[in-house]
């Protein structure tokens, strides 16, 4: 039960972040927010290691644990946020995290495959309900006719069919490198590293492979010493929210399994959308197809809770 509170605080967390950067997007890139944002996570888990006793005992920690912790970060953050929020960019947030929250399934499996886990028929369920969301929204949401300006970009909530495609197959990317890193994450707990100390190791990590291409790139490079005091705020606040959200994630992988941590995660489209709702609905899609979509993720979440 520890793990499922923890892990749906998380969402709630990783809903409001979602709306935060979304806004931030509107003068940034996806790129500048990613980037930024991976760079807030070693301080704020040094500051955090440190308080809680956990970052005087890496020296204790085993090869595999660091090995493990490195490539869940490089894969979640590296890889995986910049390729979600490239996504929300693109189709905005109610209708990327649908397809980004698919993530449990990739999780699901490798957690079977390779920790030994079981899933019950009605958690099977659940996951086909959340699986229809996607491809809803792919096949259901309006869109603008070919040719057509791409006003998401511009703070509306239409797109064409191809900047519809381009972020859902984004958002399927960055769902494939998140469910993936859970899995690497509960294999460097198991040998021997904490959640927090493997907080800041994913995220060091993933700061060090991103560090080159940040600032060799010259476009990269411009963009991010080319700041203005509100981007930065807003970036800075989705920077905060992410990472007390991972830090949540982190905690609840400790007491709880991959499949039902990974389930409950599955419920940030819902917290999405009702924050949007409250605070961006003139940036964001709420047709009957995002709010079915959703509708079928609470029926899955519900399942899981109850199997």
């Amino acid at each position: 039960m520890v793990g499922v509170v923890l892990a749906l605080i998380s969402a709630a967390a990783f809903g409001g972040n979602s709306i935060i950067t979304r806004r931030g997007m509107l003068r940034v890139s996806a790129n500048y927010v990613a980037t930024l944002t991976i760079f807030t996570g070693p301080a704020f888990f040094f500051i955090i290691a440190a308080f809680t006793g956990d970052l005087f005992k890496l020296g204790e920690y085993s090869w595999q644990a660091f090995l493990f912790m490195t490539i869940s970060g490089v894969g979640h953050f590296a890889l995986g946020r910049s390729w979600g929020y490239r996504s929300i960019q693109l189709i905005g947030s109610t209708r990327s995290n649908i397809v980004t929250s698919l993530n449990p399934v990739i999780t699901t499996i490798l957690a079977m495959a390779i920790l030994g886990e079981t899933m019950s028929l009605l958690m099977a369920i659940g996951i086909v309900c959340t699986l229809a969301g996607p491809l809803l929204i792919l096949t259901k949401e309006e869109v603008l006719l070919k040719g057509s300006r791409t006003p998401t970009a511009q703070g509306k909530n239409e797109v064409n069919r191809g900047t519809l495609v381009r972020g859902i197959l984004y958002g399927a990317g960055s769902a494939v490198f998140w469910g993936s890193s859970a899995i690497f994450i509960k294999l460097g707990l198991e040998h021997g590293s904490s959640p927090i100390g493997g907080s800041f190791i994913a995220y060091t990590a993933a700061s060090l492979a991103i560090l080159p291409s940040s600032f060799l790139n010259r476009s990269n490079r411009r963009e991010i010493l080319r700041w203005d005091r509100e981007s930065l705020g807003w970036v800075f606040f989705s920077g905060m929210t992410t990472n007390v959200a991972q830090l949540m994630r982190y905690l609840a992988l400790e007491f709880g399994s991959a499949i039902i941590v990974s389930l409950m995660l599955r419920t940030v489209p819902l917290w999405v959308l009702l924050f949007a709702f409250i605070f961006m609905r003139q940036y964001e899609s709420f047709s009957r197809w995002v709010l079915l979509g959703n509708g079928l993720i609470m029926a899955g979440t519900i399942l899981v809770l109850i199997a």
